[in-house]
This record gives C-alpha cells, sequence and structure tokens, in this order.
C-alpha cells in the first residue's frame, strides 16, 4: 500500500481511538504515532501528515475503513 498524506492527523488519531478502543497505541518517536489492530494491521502516523500501513494491510476492512476517513479529512470544503 502506497504511502498517504492526511491534512488533519490529531483528527485521524482521535477517529482511530474512538473507533478502534482496543487498538495498542505507541510513540516510537516524538513524530511518530503508530497503532496496532488485533487484525494485525500496523498503522504509522508522523507529524509530516505522513501515514504508512504495515502487516495485514492488503484488503483489509479496517485500513479500507481508515482510507475513508483520510479521503474525507482531505476533502476540500466547498462553501453552499
Amino acid at each position: 500500500m502506497a504511502t498517504i498524506k492526511c491534512n488533519d492527523t490529531n483528527f485521524l488519531i482521535n477517529v482511530i481511538k474512538q473507533k478502534h478502543p482496543t487498538a495498542t497505541e505507541l510513540h516510537p518517536t516524538a513524530n511518530q504515532h503508530q497503532f496496532t489492530f488485533s487484525c494485525g494491521l500496523i498503522m504509522n502516523i508522523y507529524t509530516t501528515g505522513t501515514v504508512m500501513f504495515q502487516g495485514n494491510s492488503y484488503e483489509n476492512r479496517t485500513a479500507s475503513d481508515i482510507l475513508a476517513v483520510i479521503d474525507m479529512i482531505n476533502r476540500p470544503v466547498v462553501p453552499v
């Protein structure tokens, strides 16, 4: 899976914590959040906005759901 950019990593982290309370959260570096999910997926979120998946990411439902959240975060706001 390719590297993804997220325009609001704090929002993404909050969504992950709310929707996946059993995910293990680590801070391997000052610039990185790492979440490990029970399905084997590992997600790294960097302060630069980069999001990377490791482990069981191919056709993974959790990864697909997270990508949909990132897509929603990155979508420009259209004035009405």
